[in-house]
């Protein structure tokens, strides 16, 4: 990590941060789990309407992104091996960046980059995952989203053990084809539709090659293979937003900090489904000490936090009916209010990963929120 690079970040733009803007865009990691791992197939021919609209999806995803500001975390990995959690520090990590599309000032960009580093982690695992989300408002206004627009890319993994994962990542490595899927997600006012395209590469791309993988991953999701999901205009219009996963959560998180009860949920669609976002439960937490160990530094990375609160999110697939969740460690004062401190994530029984953000060693407010 970079932590001179996120100082500058901290110190010139934190400050004036809105709270919406810095607790939504972590909470991506828990969509980087449910993208597509089967086989790609061939698809019907896609709506022309339809098509259009992808281009100019894939368009505004490659366009540069004015960055107002950056977050950046560290992953510590926790396995359950029977009836005890072991973990390790400074597995990976990743970036959040927040910011406009140039020659769209009424855009709210969101990118999120984060998973493992096979230089880092254990037995050289790597999994790791991409998201940005793009939400458009009308001119001038602060209501609802006119459109969201969601990019996903990932390393699949569909091991359900420890052991299994390894056997997994064995096969890879003899067979030369590595698995990955992307997504695009499209909500407009009256349609929404999804594209899913799994594939295999003979690069098996790490987290450190995003850009360079992102160019290839665009040109198959224009292609012919993948799946096509739509969602019916009455159903949109019985939803009544079209803000994502990523708005969602942050609008939970507002009422979070604040304290407002009762606590709503936020319907969202995401792969052609339509989602459920609650938040669950929020515990007051006055004072966390976060204490780790980072790979080539002499001492730990120890950071102390006061005035918390621990919000715990539900998400539940109308479709299949599965719940799953995720917790945020938040700052509620100063310049880390709205901010994770924390995000914790157990996609299954025996995988917990858990972000920290890395903040300035200084005995400023980083330290003394």
């Amino acid at each position: 990590m970079q932590l001179d690079a996120t100082t500058r970040f901290w110190e010139a733009r934190l400050s004036r941060f809105p709270l919406r803007k810095a607790s939504c865009a972590l909470c991506a990691a828990a969509l980087l789990s449910v993208f597509a791992s089967s086989p790609s197939t061939a698809q019907a021919l896609i709506p022309q309407d339809i098509q259009a609209a992808l281009q100019h999806t894939t368009e505004l995803m490659q366009a540069p992104l004015h960055v107002d500001a950056q977050f950046d975390y560290t992953m510590t990995a926790r396995v359950r091996l029977l009836l005890f959690w072991v973990g390790k520090d400074d597995v990976g990590g990743g970036y959040i960046r927040r910011g406009t599309l140039p020659l769209d000032p009424a855009s709210d960009v969101i990118e999120l980059l984060i998973g493992s580093d096979p230089a880092k982690a254990p037995r050289a695992i790597n999994r790791w995952g991409a998201a940005s989300e793009i939400v458009h408002r009308p001119s001038g206004s602060t209501g609802g989203a006119e459109s969201s627009t969601f990019f996903g890319f990932m390393k699949v993994s569909s091991g359900s053990s420890a052991a299994e994962m390894e056997k997994e990542l064995a096969r890879e490595k003899r067979g030369g084809s590595f698995l990955f899927s992307a997504i695009v997600n499209q909500g407009e006012r009256n349609f929404d539709f999804a594209k899913v395209v799994p594939f295999s590469s003979d690069t098996d791309f790490t987290i450190n090659q995003f850009d360079q993988a992102k160019s290839m991953v665009f040109d198959r999701l224009l292609g012919s293979e993948g799946r096509l999901k739509e969602i019916a205009a009455s159903q949109v219009q019985a939803c009544g937003r079209r803000e994502g996963f990523l708005e969602s959560v942050a609008e939970l998180v507002e009422r979070a900090i604040d304290g407002r009860e009762p606590y709503p949920s936020e319907c969202y669609f995401y792969n052609g489904v339509q989602h459920e976002l609650t938040l669950a439960q929020v515990t007051r937490v006055p004072s966390e000490t976060i204490r780790l160990t980072l790979r080539n530094e002499p001492h730990d990375y120890v950071r102390n936090y006061k005035n918390l609160v621990l919000a715990r999110f539900e998400n539940f697939n109308e479709t299949n009916k599965q719940k799953t969740g995720f917790e945020l460690l938040l700052g509620t004062t100063g310049s880390l209010r709205g901010v994770p401190v924390q995000i914790r994530y157990q996609p299954n029984w025996w995988f917990q990963a858990i972000l920290n953000l890395m903040t300035p060693d200084s005995p400023g407010e980083a330290r003394n929120q």
